[in-house]
């Protein structure tokens, strides 16, 4: 006899206000469960987040020392929207 046949044998012989509180503890254990789940998902996402961020970071300090931002900045505007002048 397979457990979950003995578990409905013995439900069927348990009175319906023990029943309700049986429910409630499966219910409750359910939750649980999916909650658990849910927090794995959460953790996998989190580590494929930190993964691209730590990629991200590799690329920090590959810049020469002598790197003018703003003047690169202006260059390639200019080169994207000079037909638009």
């Amino acid at each position: 006899m397979s457990t979950l046949e003995k578990t409905i044998i013995l439900l069927r012989e348990m009175p319906e206000q023990s029943l309700e509180s049986l429910y409630n503890f499966i219910c409750s254990i359910l939750a649980q469960q999916n909650a658990g789940a849910k927090q794995s998902i959460e953790l996998d996402d989190i580590s494929k987040s930190m993964e691209g961020f730590n990629v991200l970071q590799s690329f920090a300090g590959t810049l020469p020392a002598d790197f003018d931002y703003k003047k690169e900045l202006e260059e390639m505007r200019e080169e994207k929207y000079a037909r638009f002048n």
